[in-house]
């Protein structure tokens, strides 16, 4: 199942494998008649002493020369062909299926492990296919050429020389069975080495911090120290092994000469037999010092494909429905039915119900873990509902094709992240053919064209990697002008402003407010200033709605938004009332 699995993507260059392969025999049937040449030099030649036939003979052994290296080249440039083909093919195919998986997928599987079995362990595919399989072909085919030969000109021979063939046949099934367990934990233990590297390189600044680089450092070690003692205890069974293999071959050799050497004397074969003998010696000794290594790489391989393939066959758990119900028009209505959201045994949300009508702006506040990322994230589908309905515009999300659902909601996330390109490159990111007045409309709504004007190459500097070198509040408004530009009829905008200055926050709320087309807007914060405009707010706690109104409905019920107010203005209740 693997192996055929693995094969299968080569696709139309399948054949290019197949030619590689004819091209190897033919390689191995060169191989294989150039000692005839070399026995009836010595038995037509030498021991008559007929020199005039020697010249056509020698030609003829350089002619079966050159045909077994040009066969070995032009085998090797069509197998890697074939091999970098199935590569491709299967990287694209894991890359398109790790886009479809949900934020579930990527809580549970560490980035190290999915990165690994995206390179290396797919690149385990290439060795197997353009190096490995034609070696097992070649093996086997110049053992089976071999003994042809070697029964036709003097079977007892034959039989005395294979007699230690059944050992080496079952310590390369005891490598095989040992070996392969011991690559696994070995391509799992780099998996975390991995990720350990990729979690330093993208939290750098909070290892600085928090001046945390010795532990890291010790961290890395014992990560990499544990790799290498599988990757040693691996390769030991290799070392256990693999004399014995060799050992095996030498009293094959050793064998060879000693028996032949013993019928040229007893006149049972020529000596021309004798040198054909020898000479094909090695057709019998490399398989059997091959085997262990061939075994080696299979397992290797076998160990990667397995990985490889539960990834390719994992399944998103958020589907596109069976019939697409998407609706022509966009107005934007937003509605919970009933909603409750559960992770395990832990529940977020407590029947929500909730109705958001056509460009309305709901500000959304409660404490820490009250569910508010949550909510908004059922709407675009990141994540489903345990039980009750998310509506959109009056049709079920779950009913809606994701891509033309998400199409419809602009999204600012709590975690900013920035793509190491253009400005204007993050900007359009959702739209990318967008004019560049359009851009720049989008980046004065997020209070961002004053700074971004100012930098070297406006918007054609290069951001670096996750925003380096911008500010919280700079990557938080490009992040927001790339939601306007979207022109979404939906606009979910989590924590956006809260790296901003009270002015900044202003200057964008206000903006917000005077775009020519209002989307429906769910704004996430923290800070009253941020929603106390809003046309309703509401109260999140332990996953229920434990308040709903206006500023001054709010405030006049002197629950969790009255206290916030207070706390974060710092004014009598009179003067927030007013």
């Amino acid at each position: 199942m693997t192996f055929k699995w693995a094969y299968g993507w080569m696709g139309n260059y399948k054949w290019r494998l197949v030619l590689s392969i004819v091209l190897n025999i033919l390689g191995v049937v060169a191989m294989t008649a150039e000692p005839f040449i070399f026995s009836a030099i010595v038995d037509d030649v030498l021991m008559p002493q007929q020199f005039d036939k020697l010249l056509p003979m020698l030609c003829s052994a350089i002619g079966v020369g050159c045909i077994f290296i040009a066969c070995r080249y032009f085998q090797a440039i069509l197998g890697e062909q074939a091999a970098q083909a199935a590569v491709y093919n299967v990287r694209s195919a894991l890359f398109k299926n790790l886009m479809k998986q949900s934020g579930g997928f990527y809580a549970t599987n560490r980035s190290g492990d999915l990165i690994n079995k995206c390179s290396s362990d797919v690149e385990m595919m290439n060795h197997f296919i353009c190096w490995v399989t034609p070696k097992w072909v070649e093996m086997v085919l110049m053992l089976v050429a071999a003994l042809i030969v070697f029964f036709r000109i003097n079977w007892q021979y034959t039989l005395i020389l294979f007699a230690v063939t059944p050992f080496s046949a079952i310590v390369g099934a005891k490598l095989a069975k040992s070996v392969r367990p011991a690559f696994a934990d070995a391509r799992e233990q780099l998996s975390r080495l991995n990720t350990v590297v990729q979690e330093n390189i993208s939290g750098n600044r909070v290892v600085k911090a928090f001046v945390r680089e010795d532990y890291e450092i010790e961290k890395f070690q014992k990560e990499n120290q544990e790799y290498k003692r599988l990757n040693i205890q691996a390769n030991m069974i290799w070392l256990k092994y693999g004399p014995i293999i060799d050992s095996i071959a030498s009293v094959m050799t050793v064998m060879n000469l000693i028996v032949g050497g013993v019928m040229v004397v007893l006149d049972q074969i020529t000596l021309g037999d004798l040198t054909l003998f020898l000479s094909l010696a090695w057709a019998l000794n490399e398989p059997m010092i091959l085997v262990g290594q061939l075994v080696n790489d299979t397992q290797r391989f076998l160990a990667s494909a397995e990985k490889v393939m539960g990834l390719y066959y994992t399944k998103t758990d958020i589907e596109q429905p069976i019939k697409d119900s998407t609706p022509e028009t966009a107005k934007g209505e937003i509605e919970f039915k009933d909603v409750s959201l559960s992770y395990g045994s832990l529940k977020v949300l407590d029947h929500v119900d909730l109705h958001i009508n056509p460009g309305e702006t709901i500000g959304i506040m409660g404490p820490t873990g009250s569910g508010k990322t949550s909510l908004v994230s059922l709407i675009p589908r990141f994540i489903d509902v345990s039980s009750g309905e998310v509506m959109l515009d009056g049709v079920n999300v779950k009913n809606y094709n994701l891509q033309k659902l998400r199409s419809r909601v602009g999204m600012t996330m709590q975690d900013v992240f920035l793509f190491s390109d253009t400005v204007e490159s993050n900007i359009v990111y959702g739209v990318p053919d967008l004019p560049m007045e359009k851009v720049v409309e989008a980046a004065k709504v997020a209070d961002a064209d004053g700074f971004i004007s100012q930098m070297p190459d406006g918007y054609d500097t290069i951001v670096g990697e996750r925003g380096t070198g911008l500010s919280g509040g700079q990557k938080q408004r490009i992040s927001l002008a790339r939601a306007i530009a979207k022109g979404a009829p939906v606009l979910i905008l989590d924590d956006t402003t809260s790296a901003v200055d009270m002015e900044t926050e202003t200057a964008i709320q206000k903006a917000l407010g005077e775009l020519e087309t209002q989307a429906t807007t769910l704004i996430i914060a923290q800070r009253v200033s941020s929603v106390m405009h809003a046309d309703r707010i509401i109260i999140l706690d332990d996953g229920k709605i434990v308040e709903q109104g206006s500023h001054n409905e709010l405030m006049a019920l002197k629950g969790y938004y009255y206290n916030t107010c207070i706390l974060q203005h710092g004014v009598m209740e009179e003067e927030v009332s007013a």
